[in-house]
């Protein structure tokens, strides 16, 4: 689990370009309880209901290439793997439309 979430060459693309999104840089992870920890934590910048999506848009993306990999012996590249990552967590924060910080997590995301 560390590895395929923090140390895989593969995942150090996500994570770069997650952190060109995400305004308040985002730590290098030494293991999972790390992550969780950052995950469940919330600045201003990064409100920790959108360090879960991003955790969570992460987890999936990767165990779909892992999947995928393992039956199809294929696999999207970082950035493709990215886009999805991308679409996932604009598409949890539309969903959440009707909570009151629907606009600031968009805009922390988006701008």
């Amino acid at each position: 689990m560390d590895h395929l979430m923090l140390s895989c060459p593969y995942v150090g693309v996500l994570w770069t370009e997650i952190n060109r999104r995400i305004k308040d840089p985002v730590p290098a992870f030494s293991n999972w309880s790390h992550l969780m920890q950052w995950a469940s934590s919330s600045t201003s910048l990064t409100p920790s209901g959108l360090r879960m999506m991003v955790v969570q848009a992460l987890t999936y993306t990767i165990w779909q290439q892992r999947n995928n990999m393992l039956h199809n012996q294929t696999l999207f590249p970082p950035l493709v793997a990215f886009k999805r990552i991308n679409r996932h967590i604009i598409d949890s924060i539309y969903a959440a439309r009707k909570r009151r910080n629907f606009s600031s997590l968009m805009e922390l995301w988006l701008i």
